[in-house]
């Protein structure tokens, strides 16, 4: 794949992603230059409707992360703990949007 098609292809991730933040009830904006600005780092900011403040990395690959599919099973959510590390959380962005979607209607 040309770099011009791999840009392309995490351009329109940020958008979706951006997009789908702001249907949950959120703020959110692709950074300029997608991450290549020291003030601008990684791809998506997005605010809570709490005020705070997230930076998101989007990353679009051909097989996506196998690992943690396959670990996932049919589980809604997946927590990693690397050693010496912090539990992550790995969800999809529709899961993600049914435990944040409730939180904007607070507010």
């Amino acid at each position: 794949m040309k770099a011009r098609s791999k840009r392309a292809k995490g351009t329109r991730l940020e958008k979706f992603v951006a997009k789908a933040f702001e249907s949950f009830g959120w703020r959110a904006r692709r950074q300029p230059g997608s991450g290549v600005y020291q003030g601008f780092p990684h791809d998506v900011e997005a605010i809570s409707p709490g005020g705070d403040k997230y930076i998101l990395e989007c990353k679009s690959w051909k097989h996506g992360w196998r690992t943690g599919d396959n670990a996932m099973g049919h589980a809604r959510f997946l927590v990693i703990k690397r050693d010496h590390g912090e539990p992550m959380v790995y969800m999809s962005l529709a899961t993600f949007g049914e435990v944040v979607a409730p939180l904007a209607e607070v507010k």
